[in-house]
């Protein structure tokens, strides 16, 4: 869905988990912004808390960027950073997330490709 450009939050961390924080703050903003009740703004920071910490895992020391974005039905984020050269999912590692990101968001994805570590989510009204 194409967004208007007066409607995205653009942010970037460097990689240390102090600063998930300030990306869930954000995203409550976000949230509360699109319309969100209180528990929709809960369960986006959770899985901006989620992708955030698998981001973190997977990045090579650079910094983290998010998009946060305001549509008609909600809210979606997209995240990424460089990859570290051996950068994989471990999904046995990720299975408690992937738990928890289906039950807060309407959908996300986290992949590495060519050298960059990436996700995606969508939480809707």
């Amino acid at each position: 869905m194409m967004e208007r450009e007066d409607s995205v939050v653009r942010l970037e961390l460097p990689i240390d988990t102090r600063y998930i924080r300030v990306a869930r703050l954000v995203a409550s903003g976000m949230g509360s912004t699109a319309g969100l009740d209180v528990d929709g703004v809960d369960d986006l920071r959770i899985a901006v808390d989620e992708l955030c910490a698998a981001l973190f895992e997977l990045a090579n020391g650079g910094p983290v960027s998010l998009t946060f974005a305001l549509n008609d039905d909600g809210v979606d984020v997209e995240g990424h950073a460089p990859a570290a050269p051996s950068a994989h999912i471990d999904m046995e590692r990720f299975a408690l997330s992937q738990q928890i990101l289906g039950v807060a968001c309407d959908g996300f994805s986290l992949d590495v490709d060519g050298g960059v570590a990436r996700f995606s989510l969508q939480k809707r009204r």
